[in-house]
């Protein structure tokens, strides 16, 4: 840590706390723990005050206590997920006891009923198991699902992402790519969301992708055996939550226990044990390379009985996975390529092994010197190297190297008080994304439509570091309320250093209307300067919160956040003269004030408008947990990624040169071009154009609206939960709006700023190839109805079934980083969002079977995700050019479906007496079982305009049904074997 944002982050905390009346002393966050509430009564049915109830922890006996109120009621809060002895005595004696097992973030209702003098103990006979289910768990507002350590243990995955349990929950889909592993919600992007490990935000604040590292990345976030087990709330969550406008995944690591306990583990697949790709057979393309190993190994238990407990874990995971390289175009179209370029595409084509190589190493120290406190430590460190970039119409030449490095430290100090909880936390994370080019040395060659070959235009070297302090107080001490105040401080220092297009990038069309072909380049661009970029931004969040039993029936929660950056706009950048004199050349439009986009320095102010007021309630109609109706409603509040906003201090400091070319040295689209030489065919070549032409190589102009705002979701929901027996039904309906999404804009469209793009005279006599403005214009809204099926898995019954269906409408307006293709977002009107999925049905289920076998199942069902279409009908001019959606044809089980994936396991657990309850477990996977196809990537352009010269459609779009790629691999069979003591 250096001394200054060590120093700024001691400053800061210190006007939290002053703020917020919060001492720095240990401290309590339901991000990674749980509670048990309830009212102890007599036999006669009255309340029983001042009763004492205790919770001792099976696996440390670390003992917890509350003592009743007038009324009865007591809470337990500060309780780590796990199983508990929960003692009730009352003050004559009686006395009451239940073995209770609670889940991360779970506020579990235990009523109790003391016996009367001198009789047994009441006991039910049974546990009441809160955990791994979104059933137990009636009297929440919060739309929440929990995944036990038996899930994430039993059910098929392919590649040990417990992220991919996330598609448990209803209205959030795990993107289970071969080049991405990441998930999203509702109608909001991916960047949208947020994981939290032990109360930890791994928050990616760079870029896209929402966690760090996940970045279009196969790996993994956080090792599978170094988690005990998650929640996902999907919607309505508290106030003590930050920095996400979409699902947040929060997620407790394993500890030591008083026995020690361990496992190793191996996974493996491979070619042999995989079908075919249908596209492979229908291309006539080899059977591509494939092998998946993955391996790790856990260990932990006691130094000191009942005090000091350790626990680490490594995680392997090796990947071989090849992609086939194939020209596009027509046979005419190649060989011009070849004629061209002086390349063989045979050269260029083909099968291509993309390598993965991951591990993981956790380990975690944990001591509770007494009842009151606990103490952690932990360290994890992700590193991963992955070959990518290729494929499809892009040469294996042009690949890159995505190396990623993630570090986290932690240290928690907790303090168990009379009526309060309080935790004191404190962590570092160190996130590296540095995808490097693996030919840096060759020029790009894009010929659109056919090929892509030479290096790879970019490599860079991107660090995110937080210093962060967190501190959360709770007090139950108030008849009937437990309040929840907290505070946070997170320095985060950037530093950029890329590289863009060192080498020129190249791009040929054929184009009659413009008289270009593949004998010329159209366009290219080539890096002019490059510069380091560092930065920093000052954090804050505030928060507070009452969940308040106003009756035995009626529960409500109130909270409200507070959150403020000081620096999340780049807000210490100066215009330069000249870009200022740019833009104030640019008419002024409705979208658009030069001056707004011009800053001195200080006239960009941090938005402090960010108070995020959060409400829900839960009725429980007969006062017996099984029938509730609850909702809530809420405002929340994620933050810009810092690779959006710095884009104007980026590209004056590492400015690239745009270039065009023609033929003739006509204009095109109303931008100037210079007459192809193949002496402009170098670096060197475009650095003399540029040198003796006043039009050619000059950067794009970028710049930051001054008040711009946070994106922010407003969200609803209502639903009723049914308890029938062992299951429980919940059905939910759900909206979701969206606002202030960062995108950027042309300013230099034609007719005052109205009309088509672009001049760019104004721009070009200040030494800009064109002017491009964030614009927080981009919105969404979200329409779902959740329906949940759940029976927990538990050992005495033998099975548990888990259905989760999501019939959703997911609507945007504009593009993401860029909406080009309209003035404004608003001129694309909403369309559904690329993603939306009307209906998607998700079964897992685990069944015991006799001689020790298990079966489980995690299959998904669904209709389709939307694409984007353009539609050029009218015309490629501005309001003429519509950017619409279509979804994939339904193929799957009679054209019910469009995405159909079944994955099952049947598991051998073999118990014997070793180092102690040891047991070896066999298992098979057979992934994708009836090898369903799950296209992807369609035809997204129409004209419907009658060609007069054929008098036929122009360019009719293609229907959804057999897509240039697939969403998923085709059937494989995966061999797990793993030893547990």
């Amino acid at each position: 840590m250096t001394k200054t944002p060590f120093l700024r982050l001691l400053l800061s905390s210190a006007a939290v706390v002053s703020a917020s009346g919060l001492a720095i002393a240990p401290a309590y966050a339901q991000t990674s723990t749980a509670a048990i509430r309830g009212v102890v009564t007599d036999a006669a049915g009255a309340p029983s005050a001042n009763a004492s109830v205790t919770a001792v922890s099976s696996d440390t006996n670390q003992t917890f206590r509350a003592t009743t109120d007038a009324t009865g009621n007591y809470t337990l809060n500060g309780l780590r997920p796990g199983s508990y002895q929960v003692t009730v005595t009352a003050a004559n004696g009686e006395t009451f006891k239940q073995l209770v097992t609670v889940g991360i973030g779970q506020t579990a209702s235990l009523d109790a009923t003391v016996a009367v003098p001198g009789a047994e103990p009441v006991d039910t006979g049974k546990d009441i198991i809160v955990t791994g289910s979104r059933l137990v768990e009636t009297k929440t507002s919060e739309v929440a699902t929990n995944v036990t350590q038996q899930q994430i243990r039993s059910l098929p995955q392919t590649d040990r992402n417990f992220l991919s349990f996330a598609a448990l929950a209803p209205g959030v889909r795990y993107n289970d790519s071969e080049t991405d592993k990441s998930f999203q919600s509702g109608a909001s992007t991916a960047s949208q969301v947020n994981v939290f490990i032990d109360g930890v935000s791994l928050k990616n604040q760079a870029r896209e992708g929402g966690v760090a590292g996940q970045q279009n990345s196969r790996g993994n976030p956080f090792g599978q055996s170094a988690v005990q087990e998650f929640r996902v709330l999907t919607q309505n969550y508290k106030a003590e939550y930050e920095q996400a406008g979409a699902a947040i995944i929060t997620a407790i690591t394993k500890s030591g226990t008083n026995e020690f306990h361990g496992d190793v583990f191996g996974q493996y697949t491979d070619k042999g044990l995989s079908e075919k790709g249908y596209l492979d057979k229908l291309n006539n393309n080899p059977k591509p390379a494939f092998t998946r190993k993955q391996y790790g190994i856990s260990l932990g238990g006691p130094i000191i009985k009942d005090k000091l407990f350790f626990f680490g874990s490594f995680e392997g995971n090796d990947q071989d996975r090849a992609f086939n390289v194939v020209a596009g175009g027509t046979p005419a179209a190649r060989a011009q390529v070849e004629a061209a370029s002086g390349r063989k595409l045979s050269d260029l084509t083909g099968s291509f092994v993309s390598p993965f190589r991951g591990k993981f190493y956790f380990g975690k120290l944990t001591f509770t010197p007494d009842s009151h406190q606990t103490f952690d430590l932990s360290f994890s460190r992700r590193e991963e190297t992955d070959i990518q970039g290729f494929g499809s119409n892009l040469a294996y030449e042009s690949a890159e190297n995505k190396r990623n490095q993630v570090d986290t430290y932690l240290f928690k100090w907790t303090y168990n008080g009379d009526r309060f909880v309080n935790e004191f936390n404190t962590n570092y994370i160190n996130y590296q994304y540095n995808p490097t080019a693996l030919n840096p040395n060759l020029p790009t060659q894009e010929y659109v439509g056919v090929i892509s070959f030479g290096g790879k235009n970019s490599t860079r070297n991107e660090v995110q570091s937080n210093y962060t302090i967190r501190d959360d107080f709770t007090y139950s001490g108030f008849d009937k309320h437990t309040i929840k105040i907290g505070g946070r401080v997170d320095v985060v220092d950037f530093t950029f250093d890329d590289r863009n297009y060192v080498q020129p990038d190249f791009v040929y069309r054929v184009d009659p209307a413009n008289n270009t072909d593949y004998s010329f380049p159209a366009e290219a661009r080539l890096g002019l300067t490059n510069g380091r970029i560092q930065s920093s931004d000052t954090e804050i969040g505030l928060y507070a919160q009452d969940d308040w039993q106003v009756t035995k029936k009626l529960t409500l929660n109130l909270g409200v956040r507070w959150d403020y950056e000081t620096n999340g706009f780049n807000n210490d950048y100066i215009t330069p003269a000249k870009a200022a004199a740019a833009l104030r050349a640019l008419p002024k439009t409705y979208y658009f004030d030069p001056e707004n986009y011009i800053s001195t320095g200080h006239n960009r102010k941090p938005f402090a408008g960010a108070i995020a007021p959060r409400f829900g309630f839960s009725y429980d109609l007969s006062g017996n947990q099984s029938t509730v109706i609850f909702g809530g409603v809420g405002r929340y509040y994620d933050r810009n990624n810092f690779n959006n906003t710095i884009d104007e201090l980026s590209r004056s400091l590492n400015q690239i040169g745009v270039f065009r070319f023609s033929r003739d040295g006509q204009p095109r689209s109303g931008l100037p071009t210079v007459v192809w030489n193949p002496s402009y065919g170098t670096r060197e070549g475009l650095l003399a154009l540029i040198a003796s032409s006043t039009t050619e190589g000059l950067p794009e102009l970028f710049a930051v609206k001054n008040n711009a705002k946070p994106p922010v979701n407003d969200q609803a929901s209502i639903g009723i939960r049914q308890k029938l027996g062992h299951w429980q039904v919940a059905v939910t309906g759900s909206y979701i709006k969206g606002r202030n999404g960062y995108t950027n804009l042309f300013a230099t469209r034609q007719n005052n700023g109205l009309g088509n793009c672009c001049n760019v005279a104004p721009v070009q006599a200040f030494g800009y190839a064109n002017a491009l403005i964030g614009y927080d214009g981009l919105k969404t809204r979200y329409k779902a109805l959740y329906v949940t099926v759940d029976k927990n898995y538990t050992k005495a019954s033998g099975y548990g079934i888990n259905i989760a269906y999501t019939l959703s409408k997911g609507e945007q307006n504009g593009n993401d980083l860029f909406s080009l293709d309209g003035t404004t977002p608003d001129a694309y009107g909403f369309r559904p969002r690329p993603g939306d999925e009307r209906h998607r049905l998700v079964v897992s289920g685990i069944l015991d079977l006799p001689f020790g076998l298990q079966f489980s199942t995690l299959s998904t069902f669904g209709s389709g995700q939307a694409y984007a279409v353009t539609d050029a009908t009218n015309g490629f001019d501005n309001g003429k050019l519509k950017i619409t959606s279509a979804y994939p044809v339904k193929n799957c089980i009679k054209g019910l479906f469009a995405f159909c994936e079944v994955n099952l396991s049947l598991e051998k657990h073999i118990d014997f007496r070793g180092l102690g309850k040891d047991q070896i477990s066999v298992a098979i996977d057979v992934l994708n079982a009836f090898n369903n196809k799950n296209f992807k990537d369609f035809d997204g352009f129409v004209n419907n305009a009658i060609d007069p010269n054929t008098g036929q459609i122009s360019d009719p779009l293609l229907p959804g049904l057999i897509g240039n790629n697939t969403l998923t691999l085709p059937r494989r069979v995966q061999f797990r074997v793993g030893y547990r003591f």
